[in-house]
């Protein structure tokens, strides 16, 4: 049998790991499935999580914050929440690290966003484009609270702050 088929014993395990952490950080439930897919014992695996914990190169509350802050520009809260639910976070960590994510917040990211990518909402129909633009903060994760407030904001198909439709001046 060749090496690269057999289960891997503690000390190989236990290399790859630290190899794979060197790499990016990743949540204890990703590296248990790597572990699991290179066929680490039942008990190397738990010995393995544990001892990571001991030294704190795993943290799954810190990861958690780390990846809200980094993408908290770019996506809303319930993109964010699907995201580190995929990669095994705790939903007591997720909460945690979606906390700072009040709705000013939000608004400004998504404000942001479309303004960033208003080339993609300057068509002719101004219905279409604020449906278009509804519809990409939507995918990004933005509560529809927040998509609405953050095209008024933005400008989107020729909405005025106050809401009430742009008029063309008759001069």
């Amino acid at each position: 049998m060749a090496r690269r088929d057999r289960p891997y014993d503690f000390k190989r395990a236990w290399n790859y790991v630290l190899w794979l952490l060197a790499r990016k950080a990743y949540t204890s439930e990703e590296l248990r499935r790597k572990l699991e897919r290179k066929k680490v014992t039942p008990a190397d695996l738990a010995r393995i999580l544990e001892r990571l914990g001991e030294y704190r190169f795993i943290d799954d509350s810190a990861y958690a914050e780390r990846y809200v802050r980094g993408r908290k520009a770019h996506k809303g809260p319930l993109a964010l929440k699907s995201e580190l639910r995929l990669r095994g976070v705790p939903e007591a960590d997720i909460e945690t690290a979606l906390d700072p994510l009040d709705e000013g917040t939000q608004l400004e990211a998504a404000t942001a966003l479309l303004r960033k990518h208003v080339w993609r909402f300057t068509k002719d129909d101004p219905r279409k484009d604020r449906a278009r633009a509804f519809a990409f903060l939507s995918r990004r994760g933005f509560p529809s609270g927040v998509a609405v407030e953050a095209l008024q904001q933005a400008d989107i198909g020729g909405q005025r702050h106050d809401g009430e439709a742009e008029t063309p001046d008759p001069a």
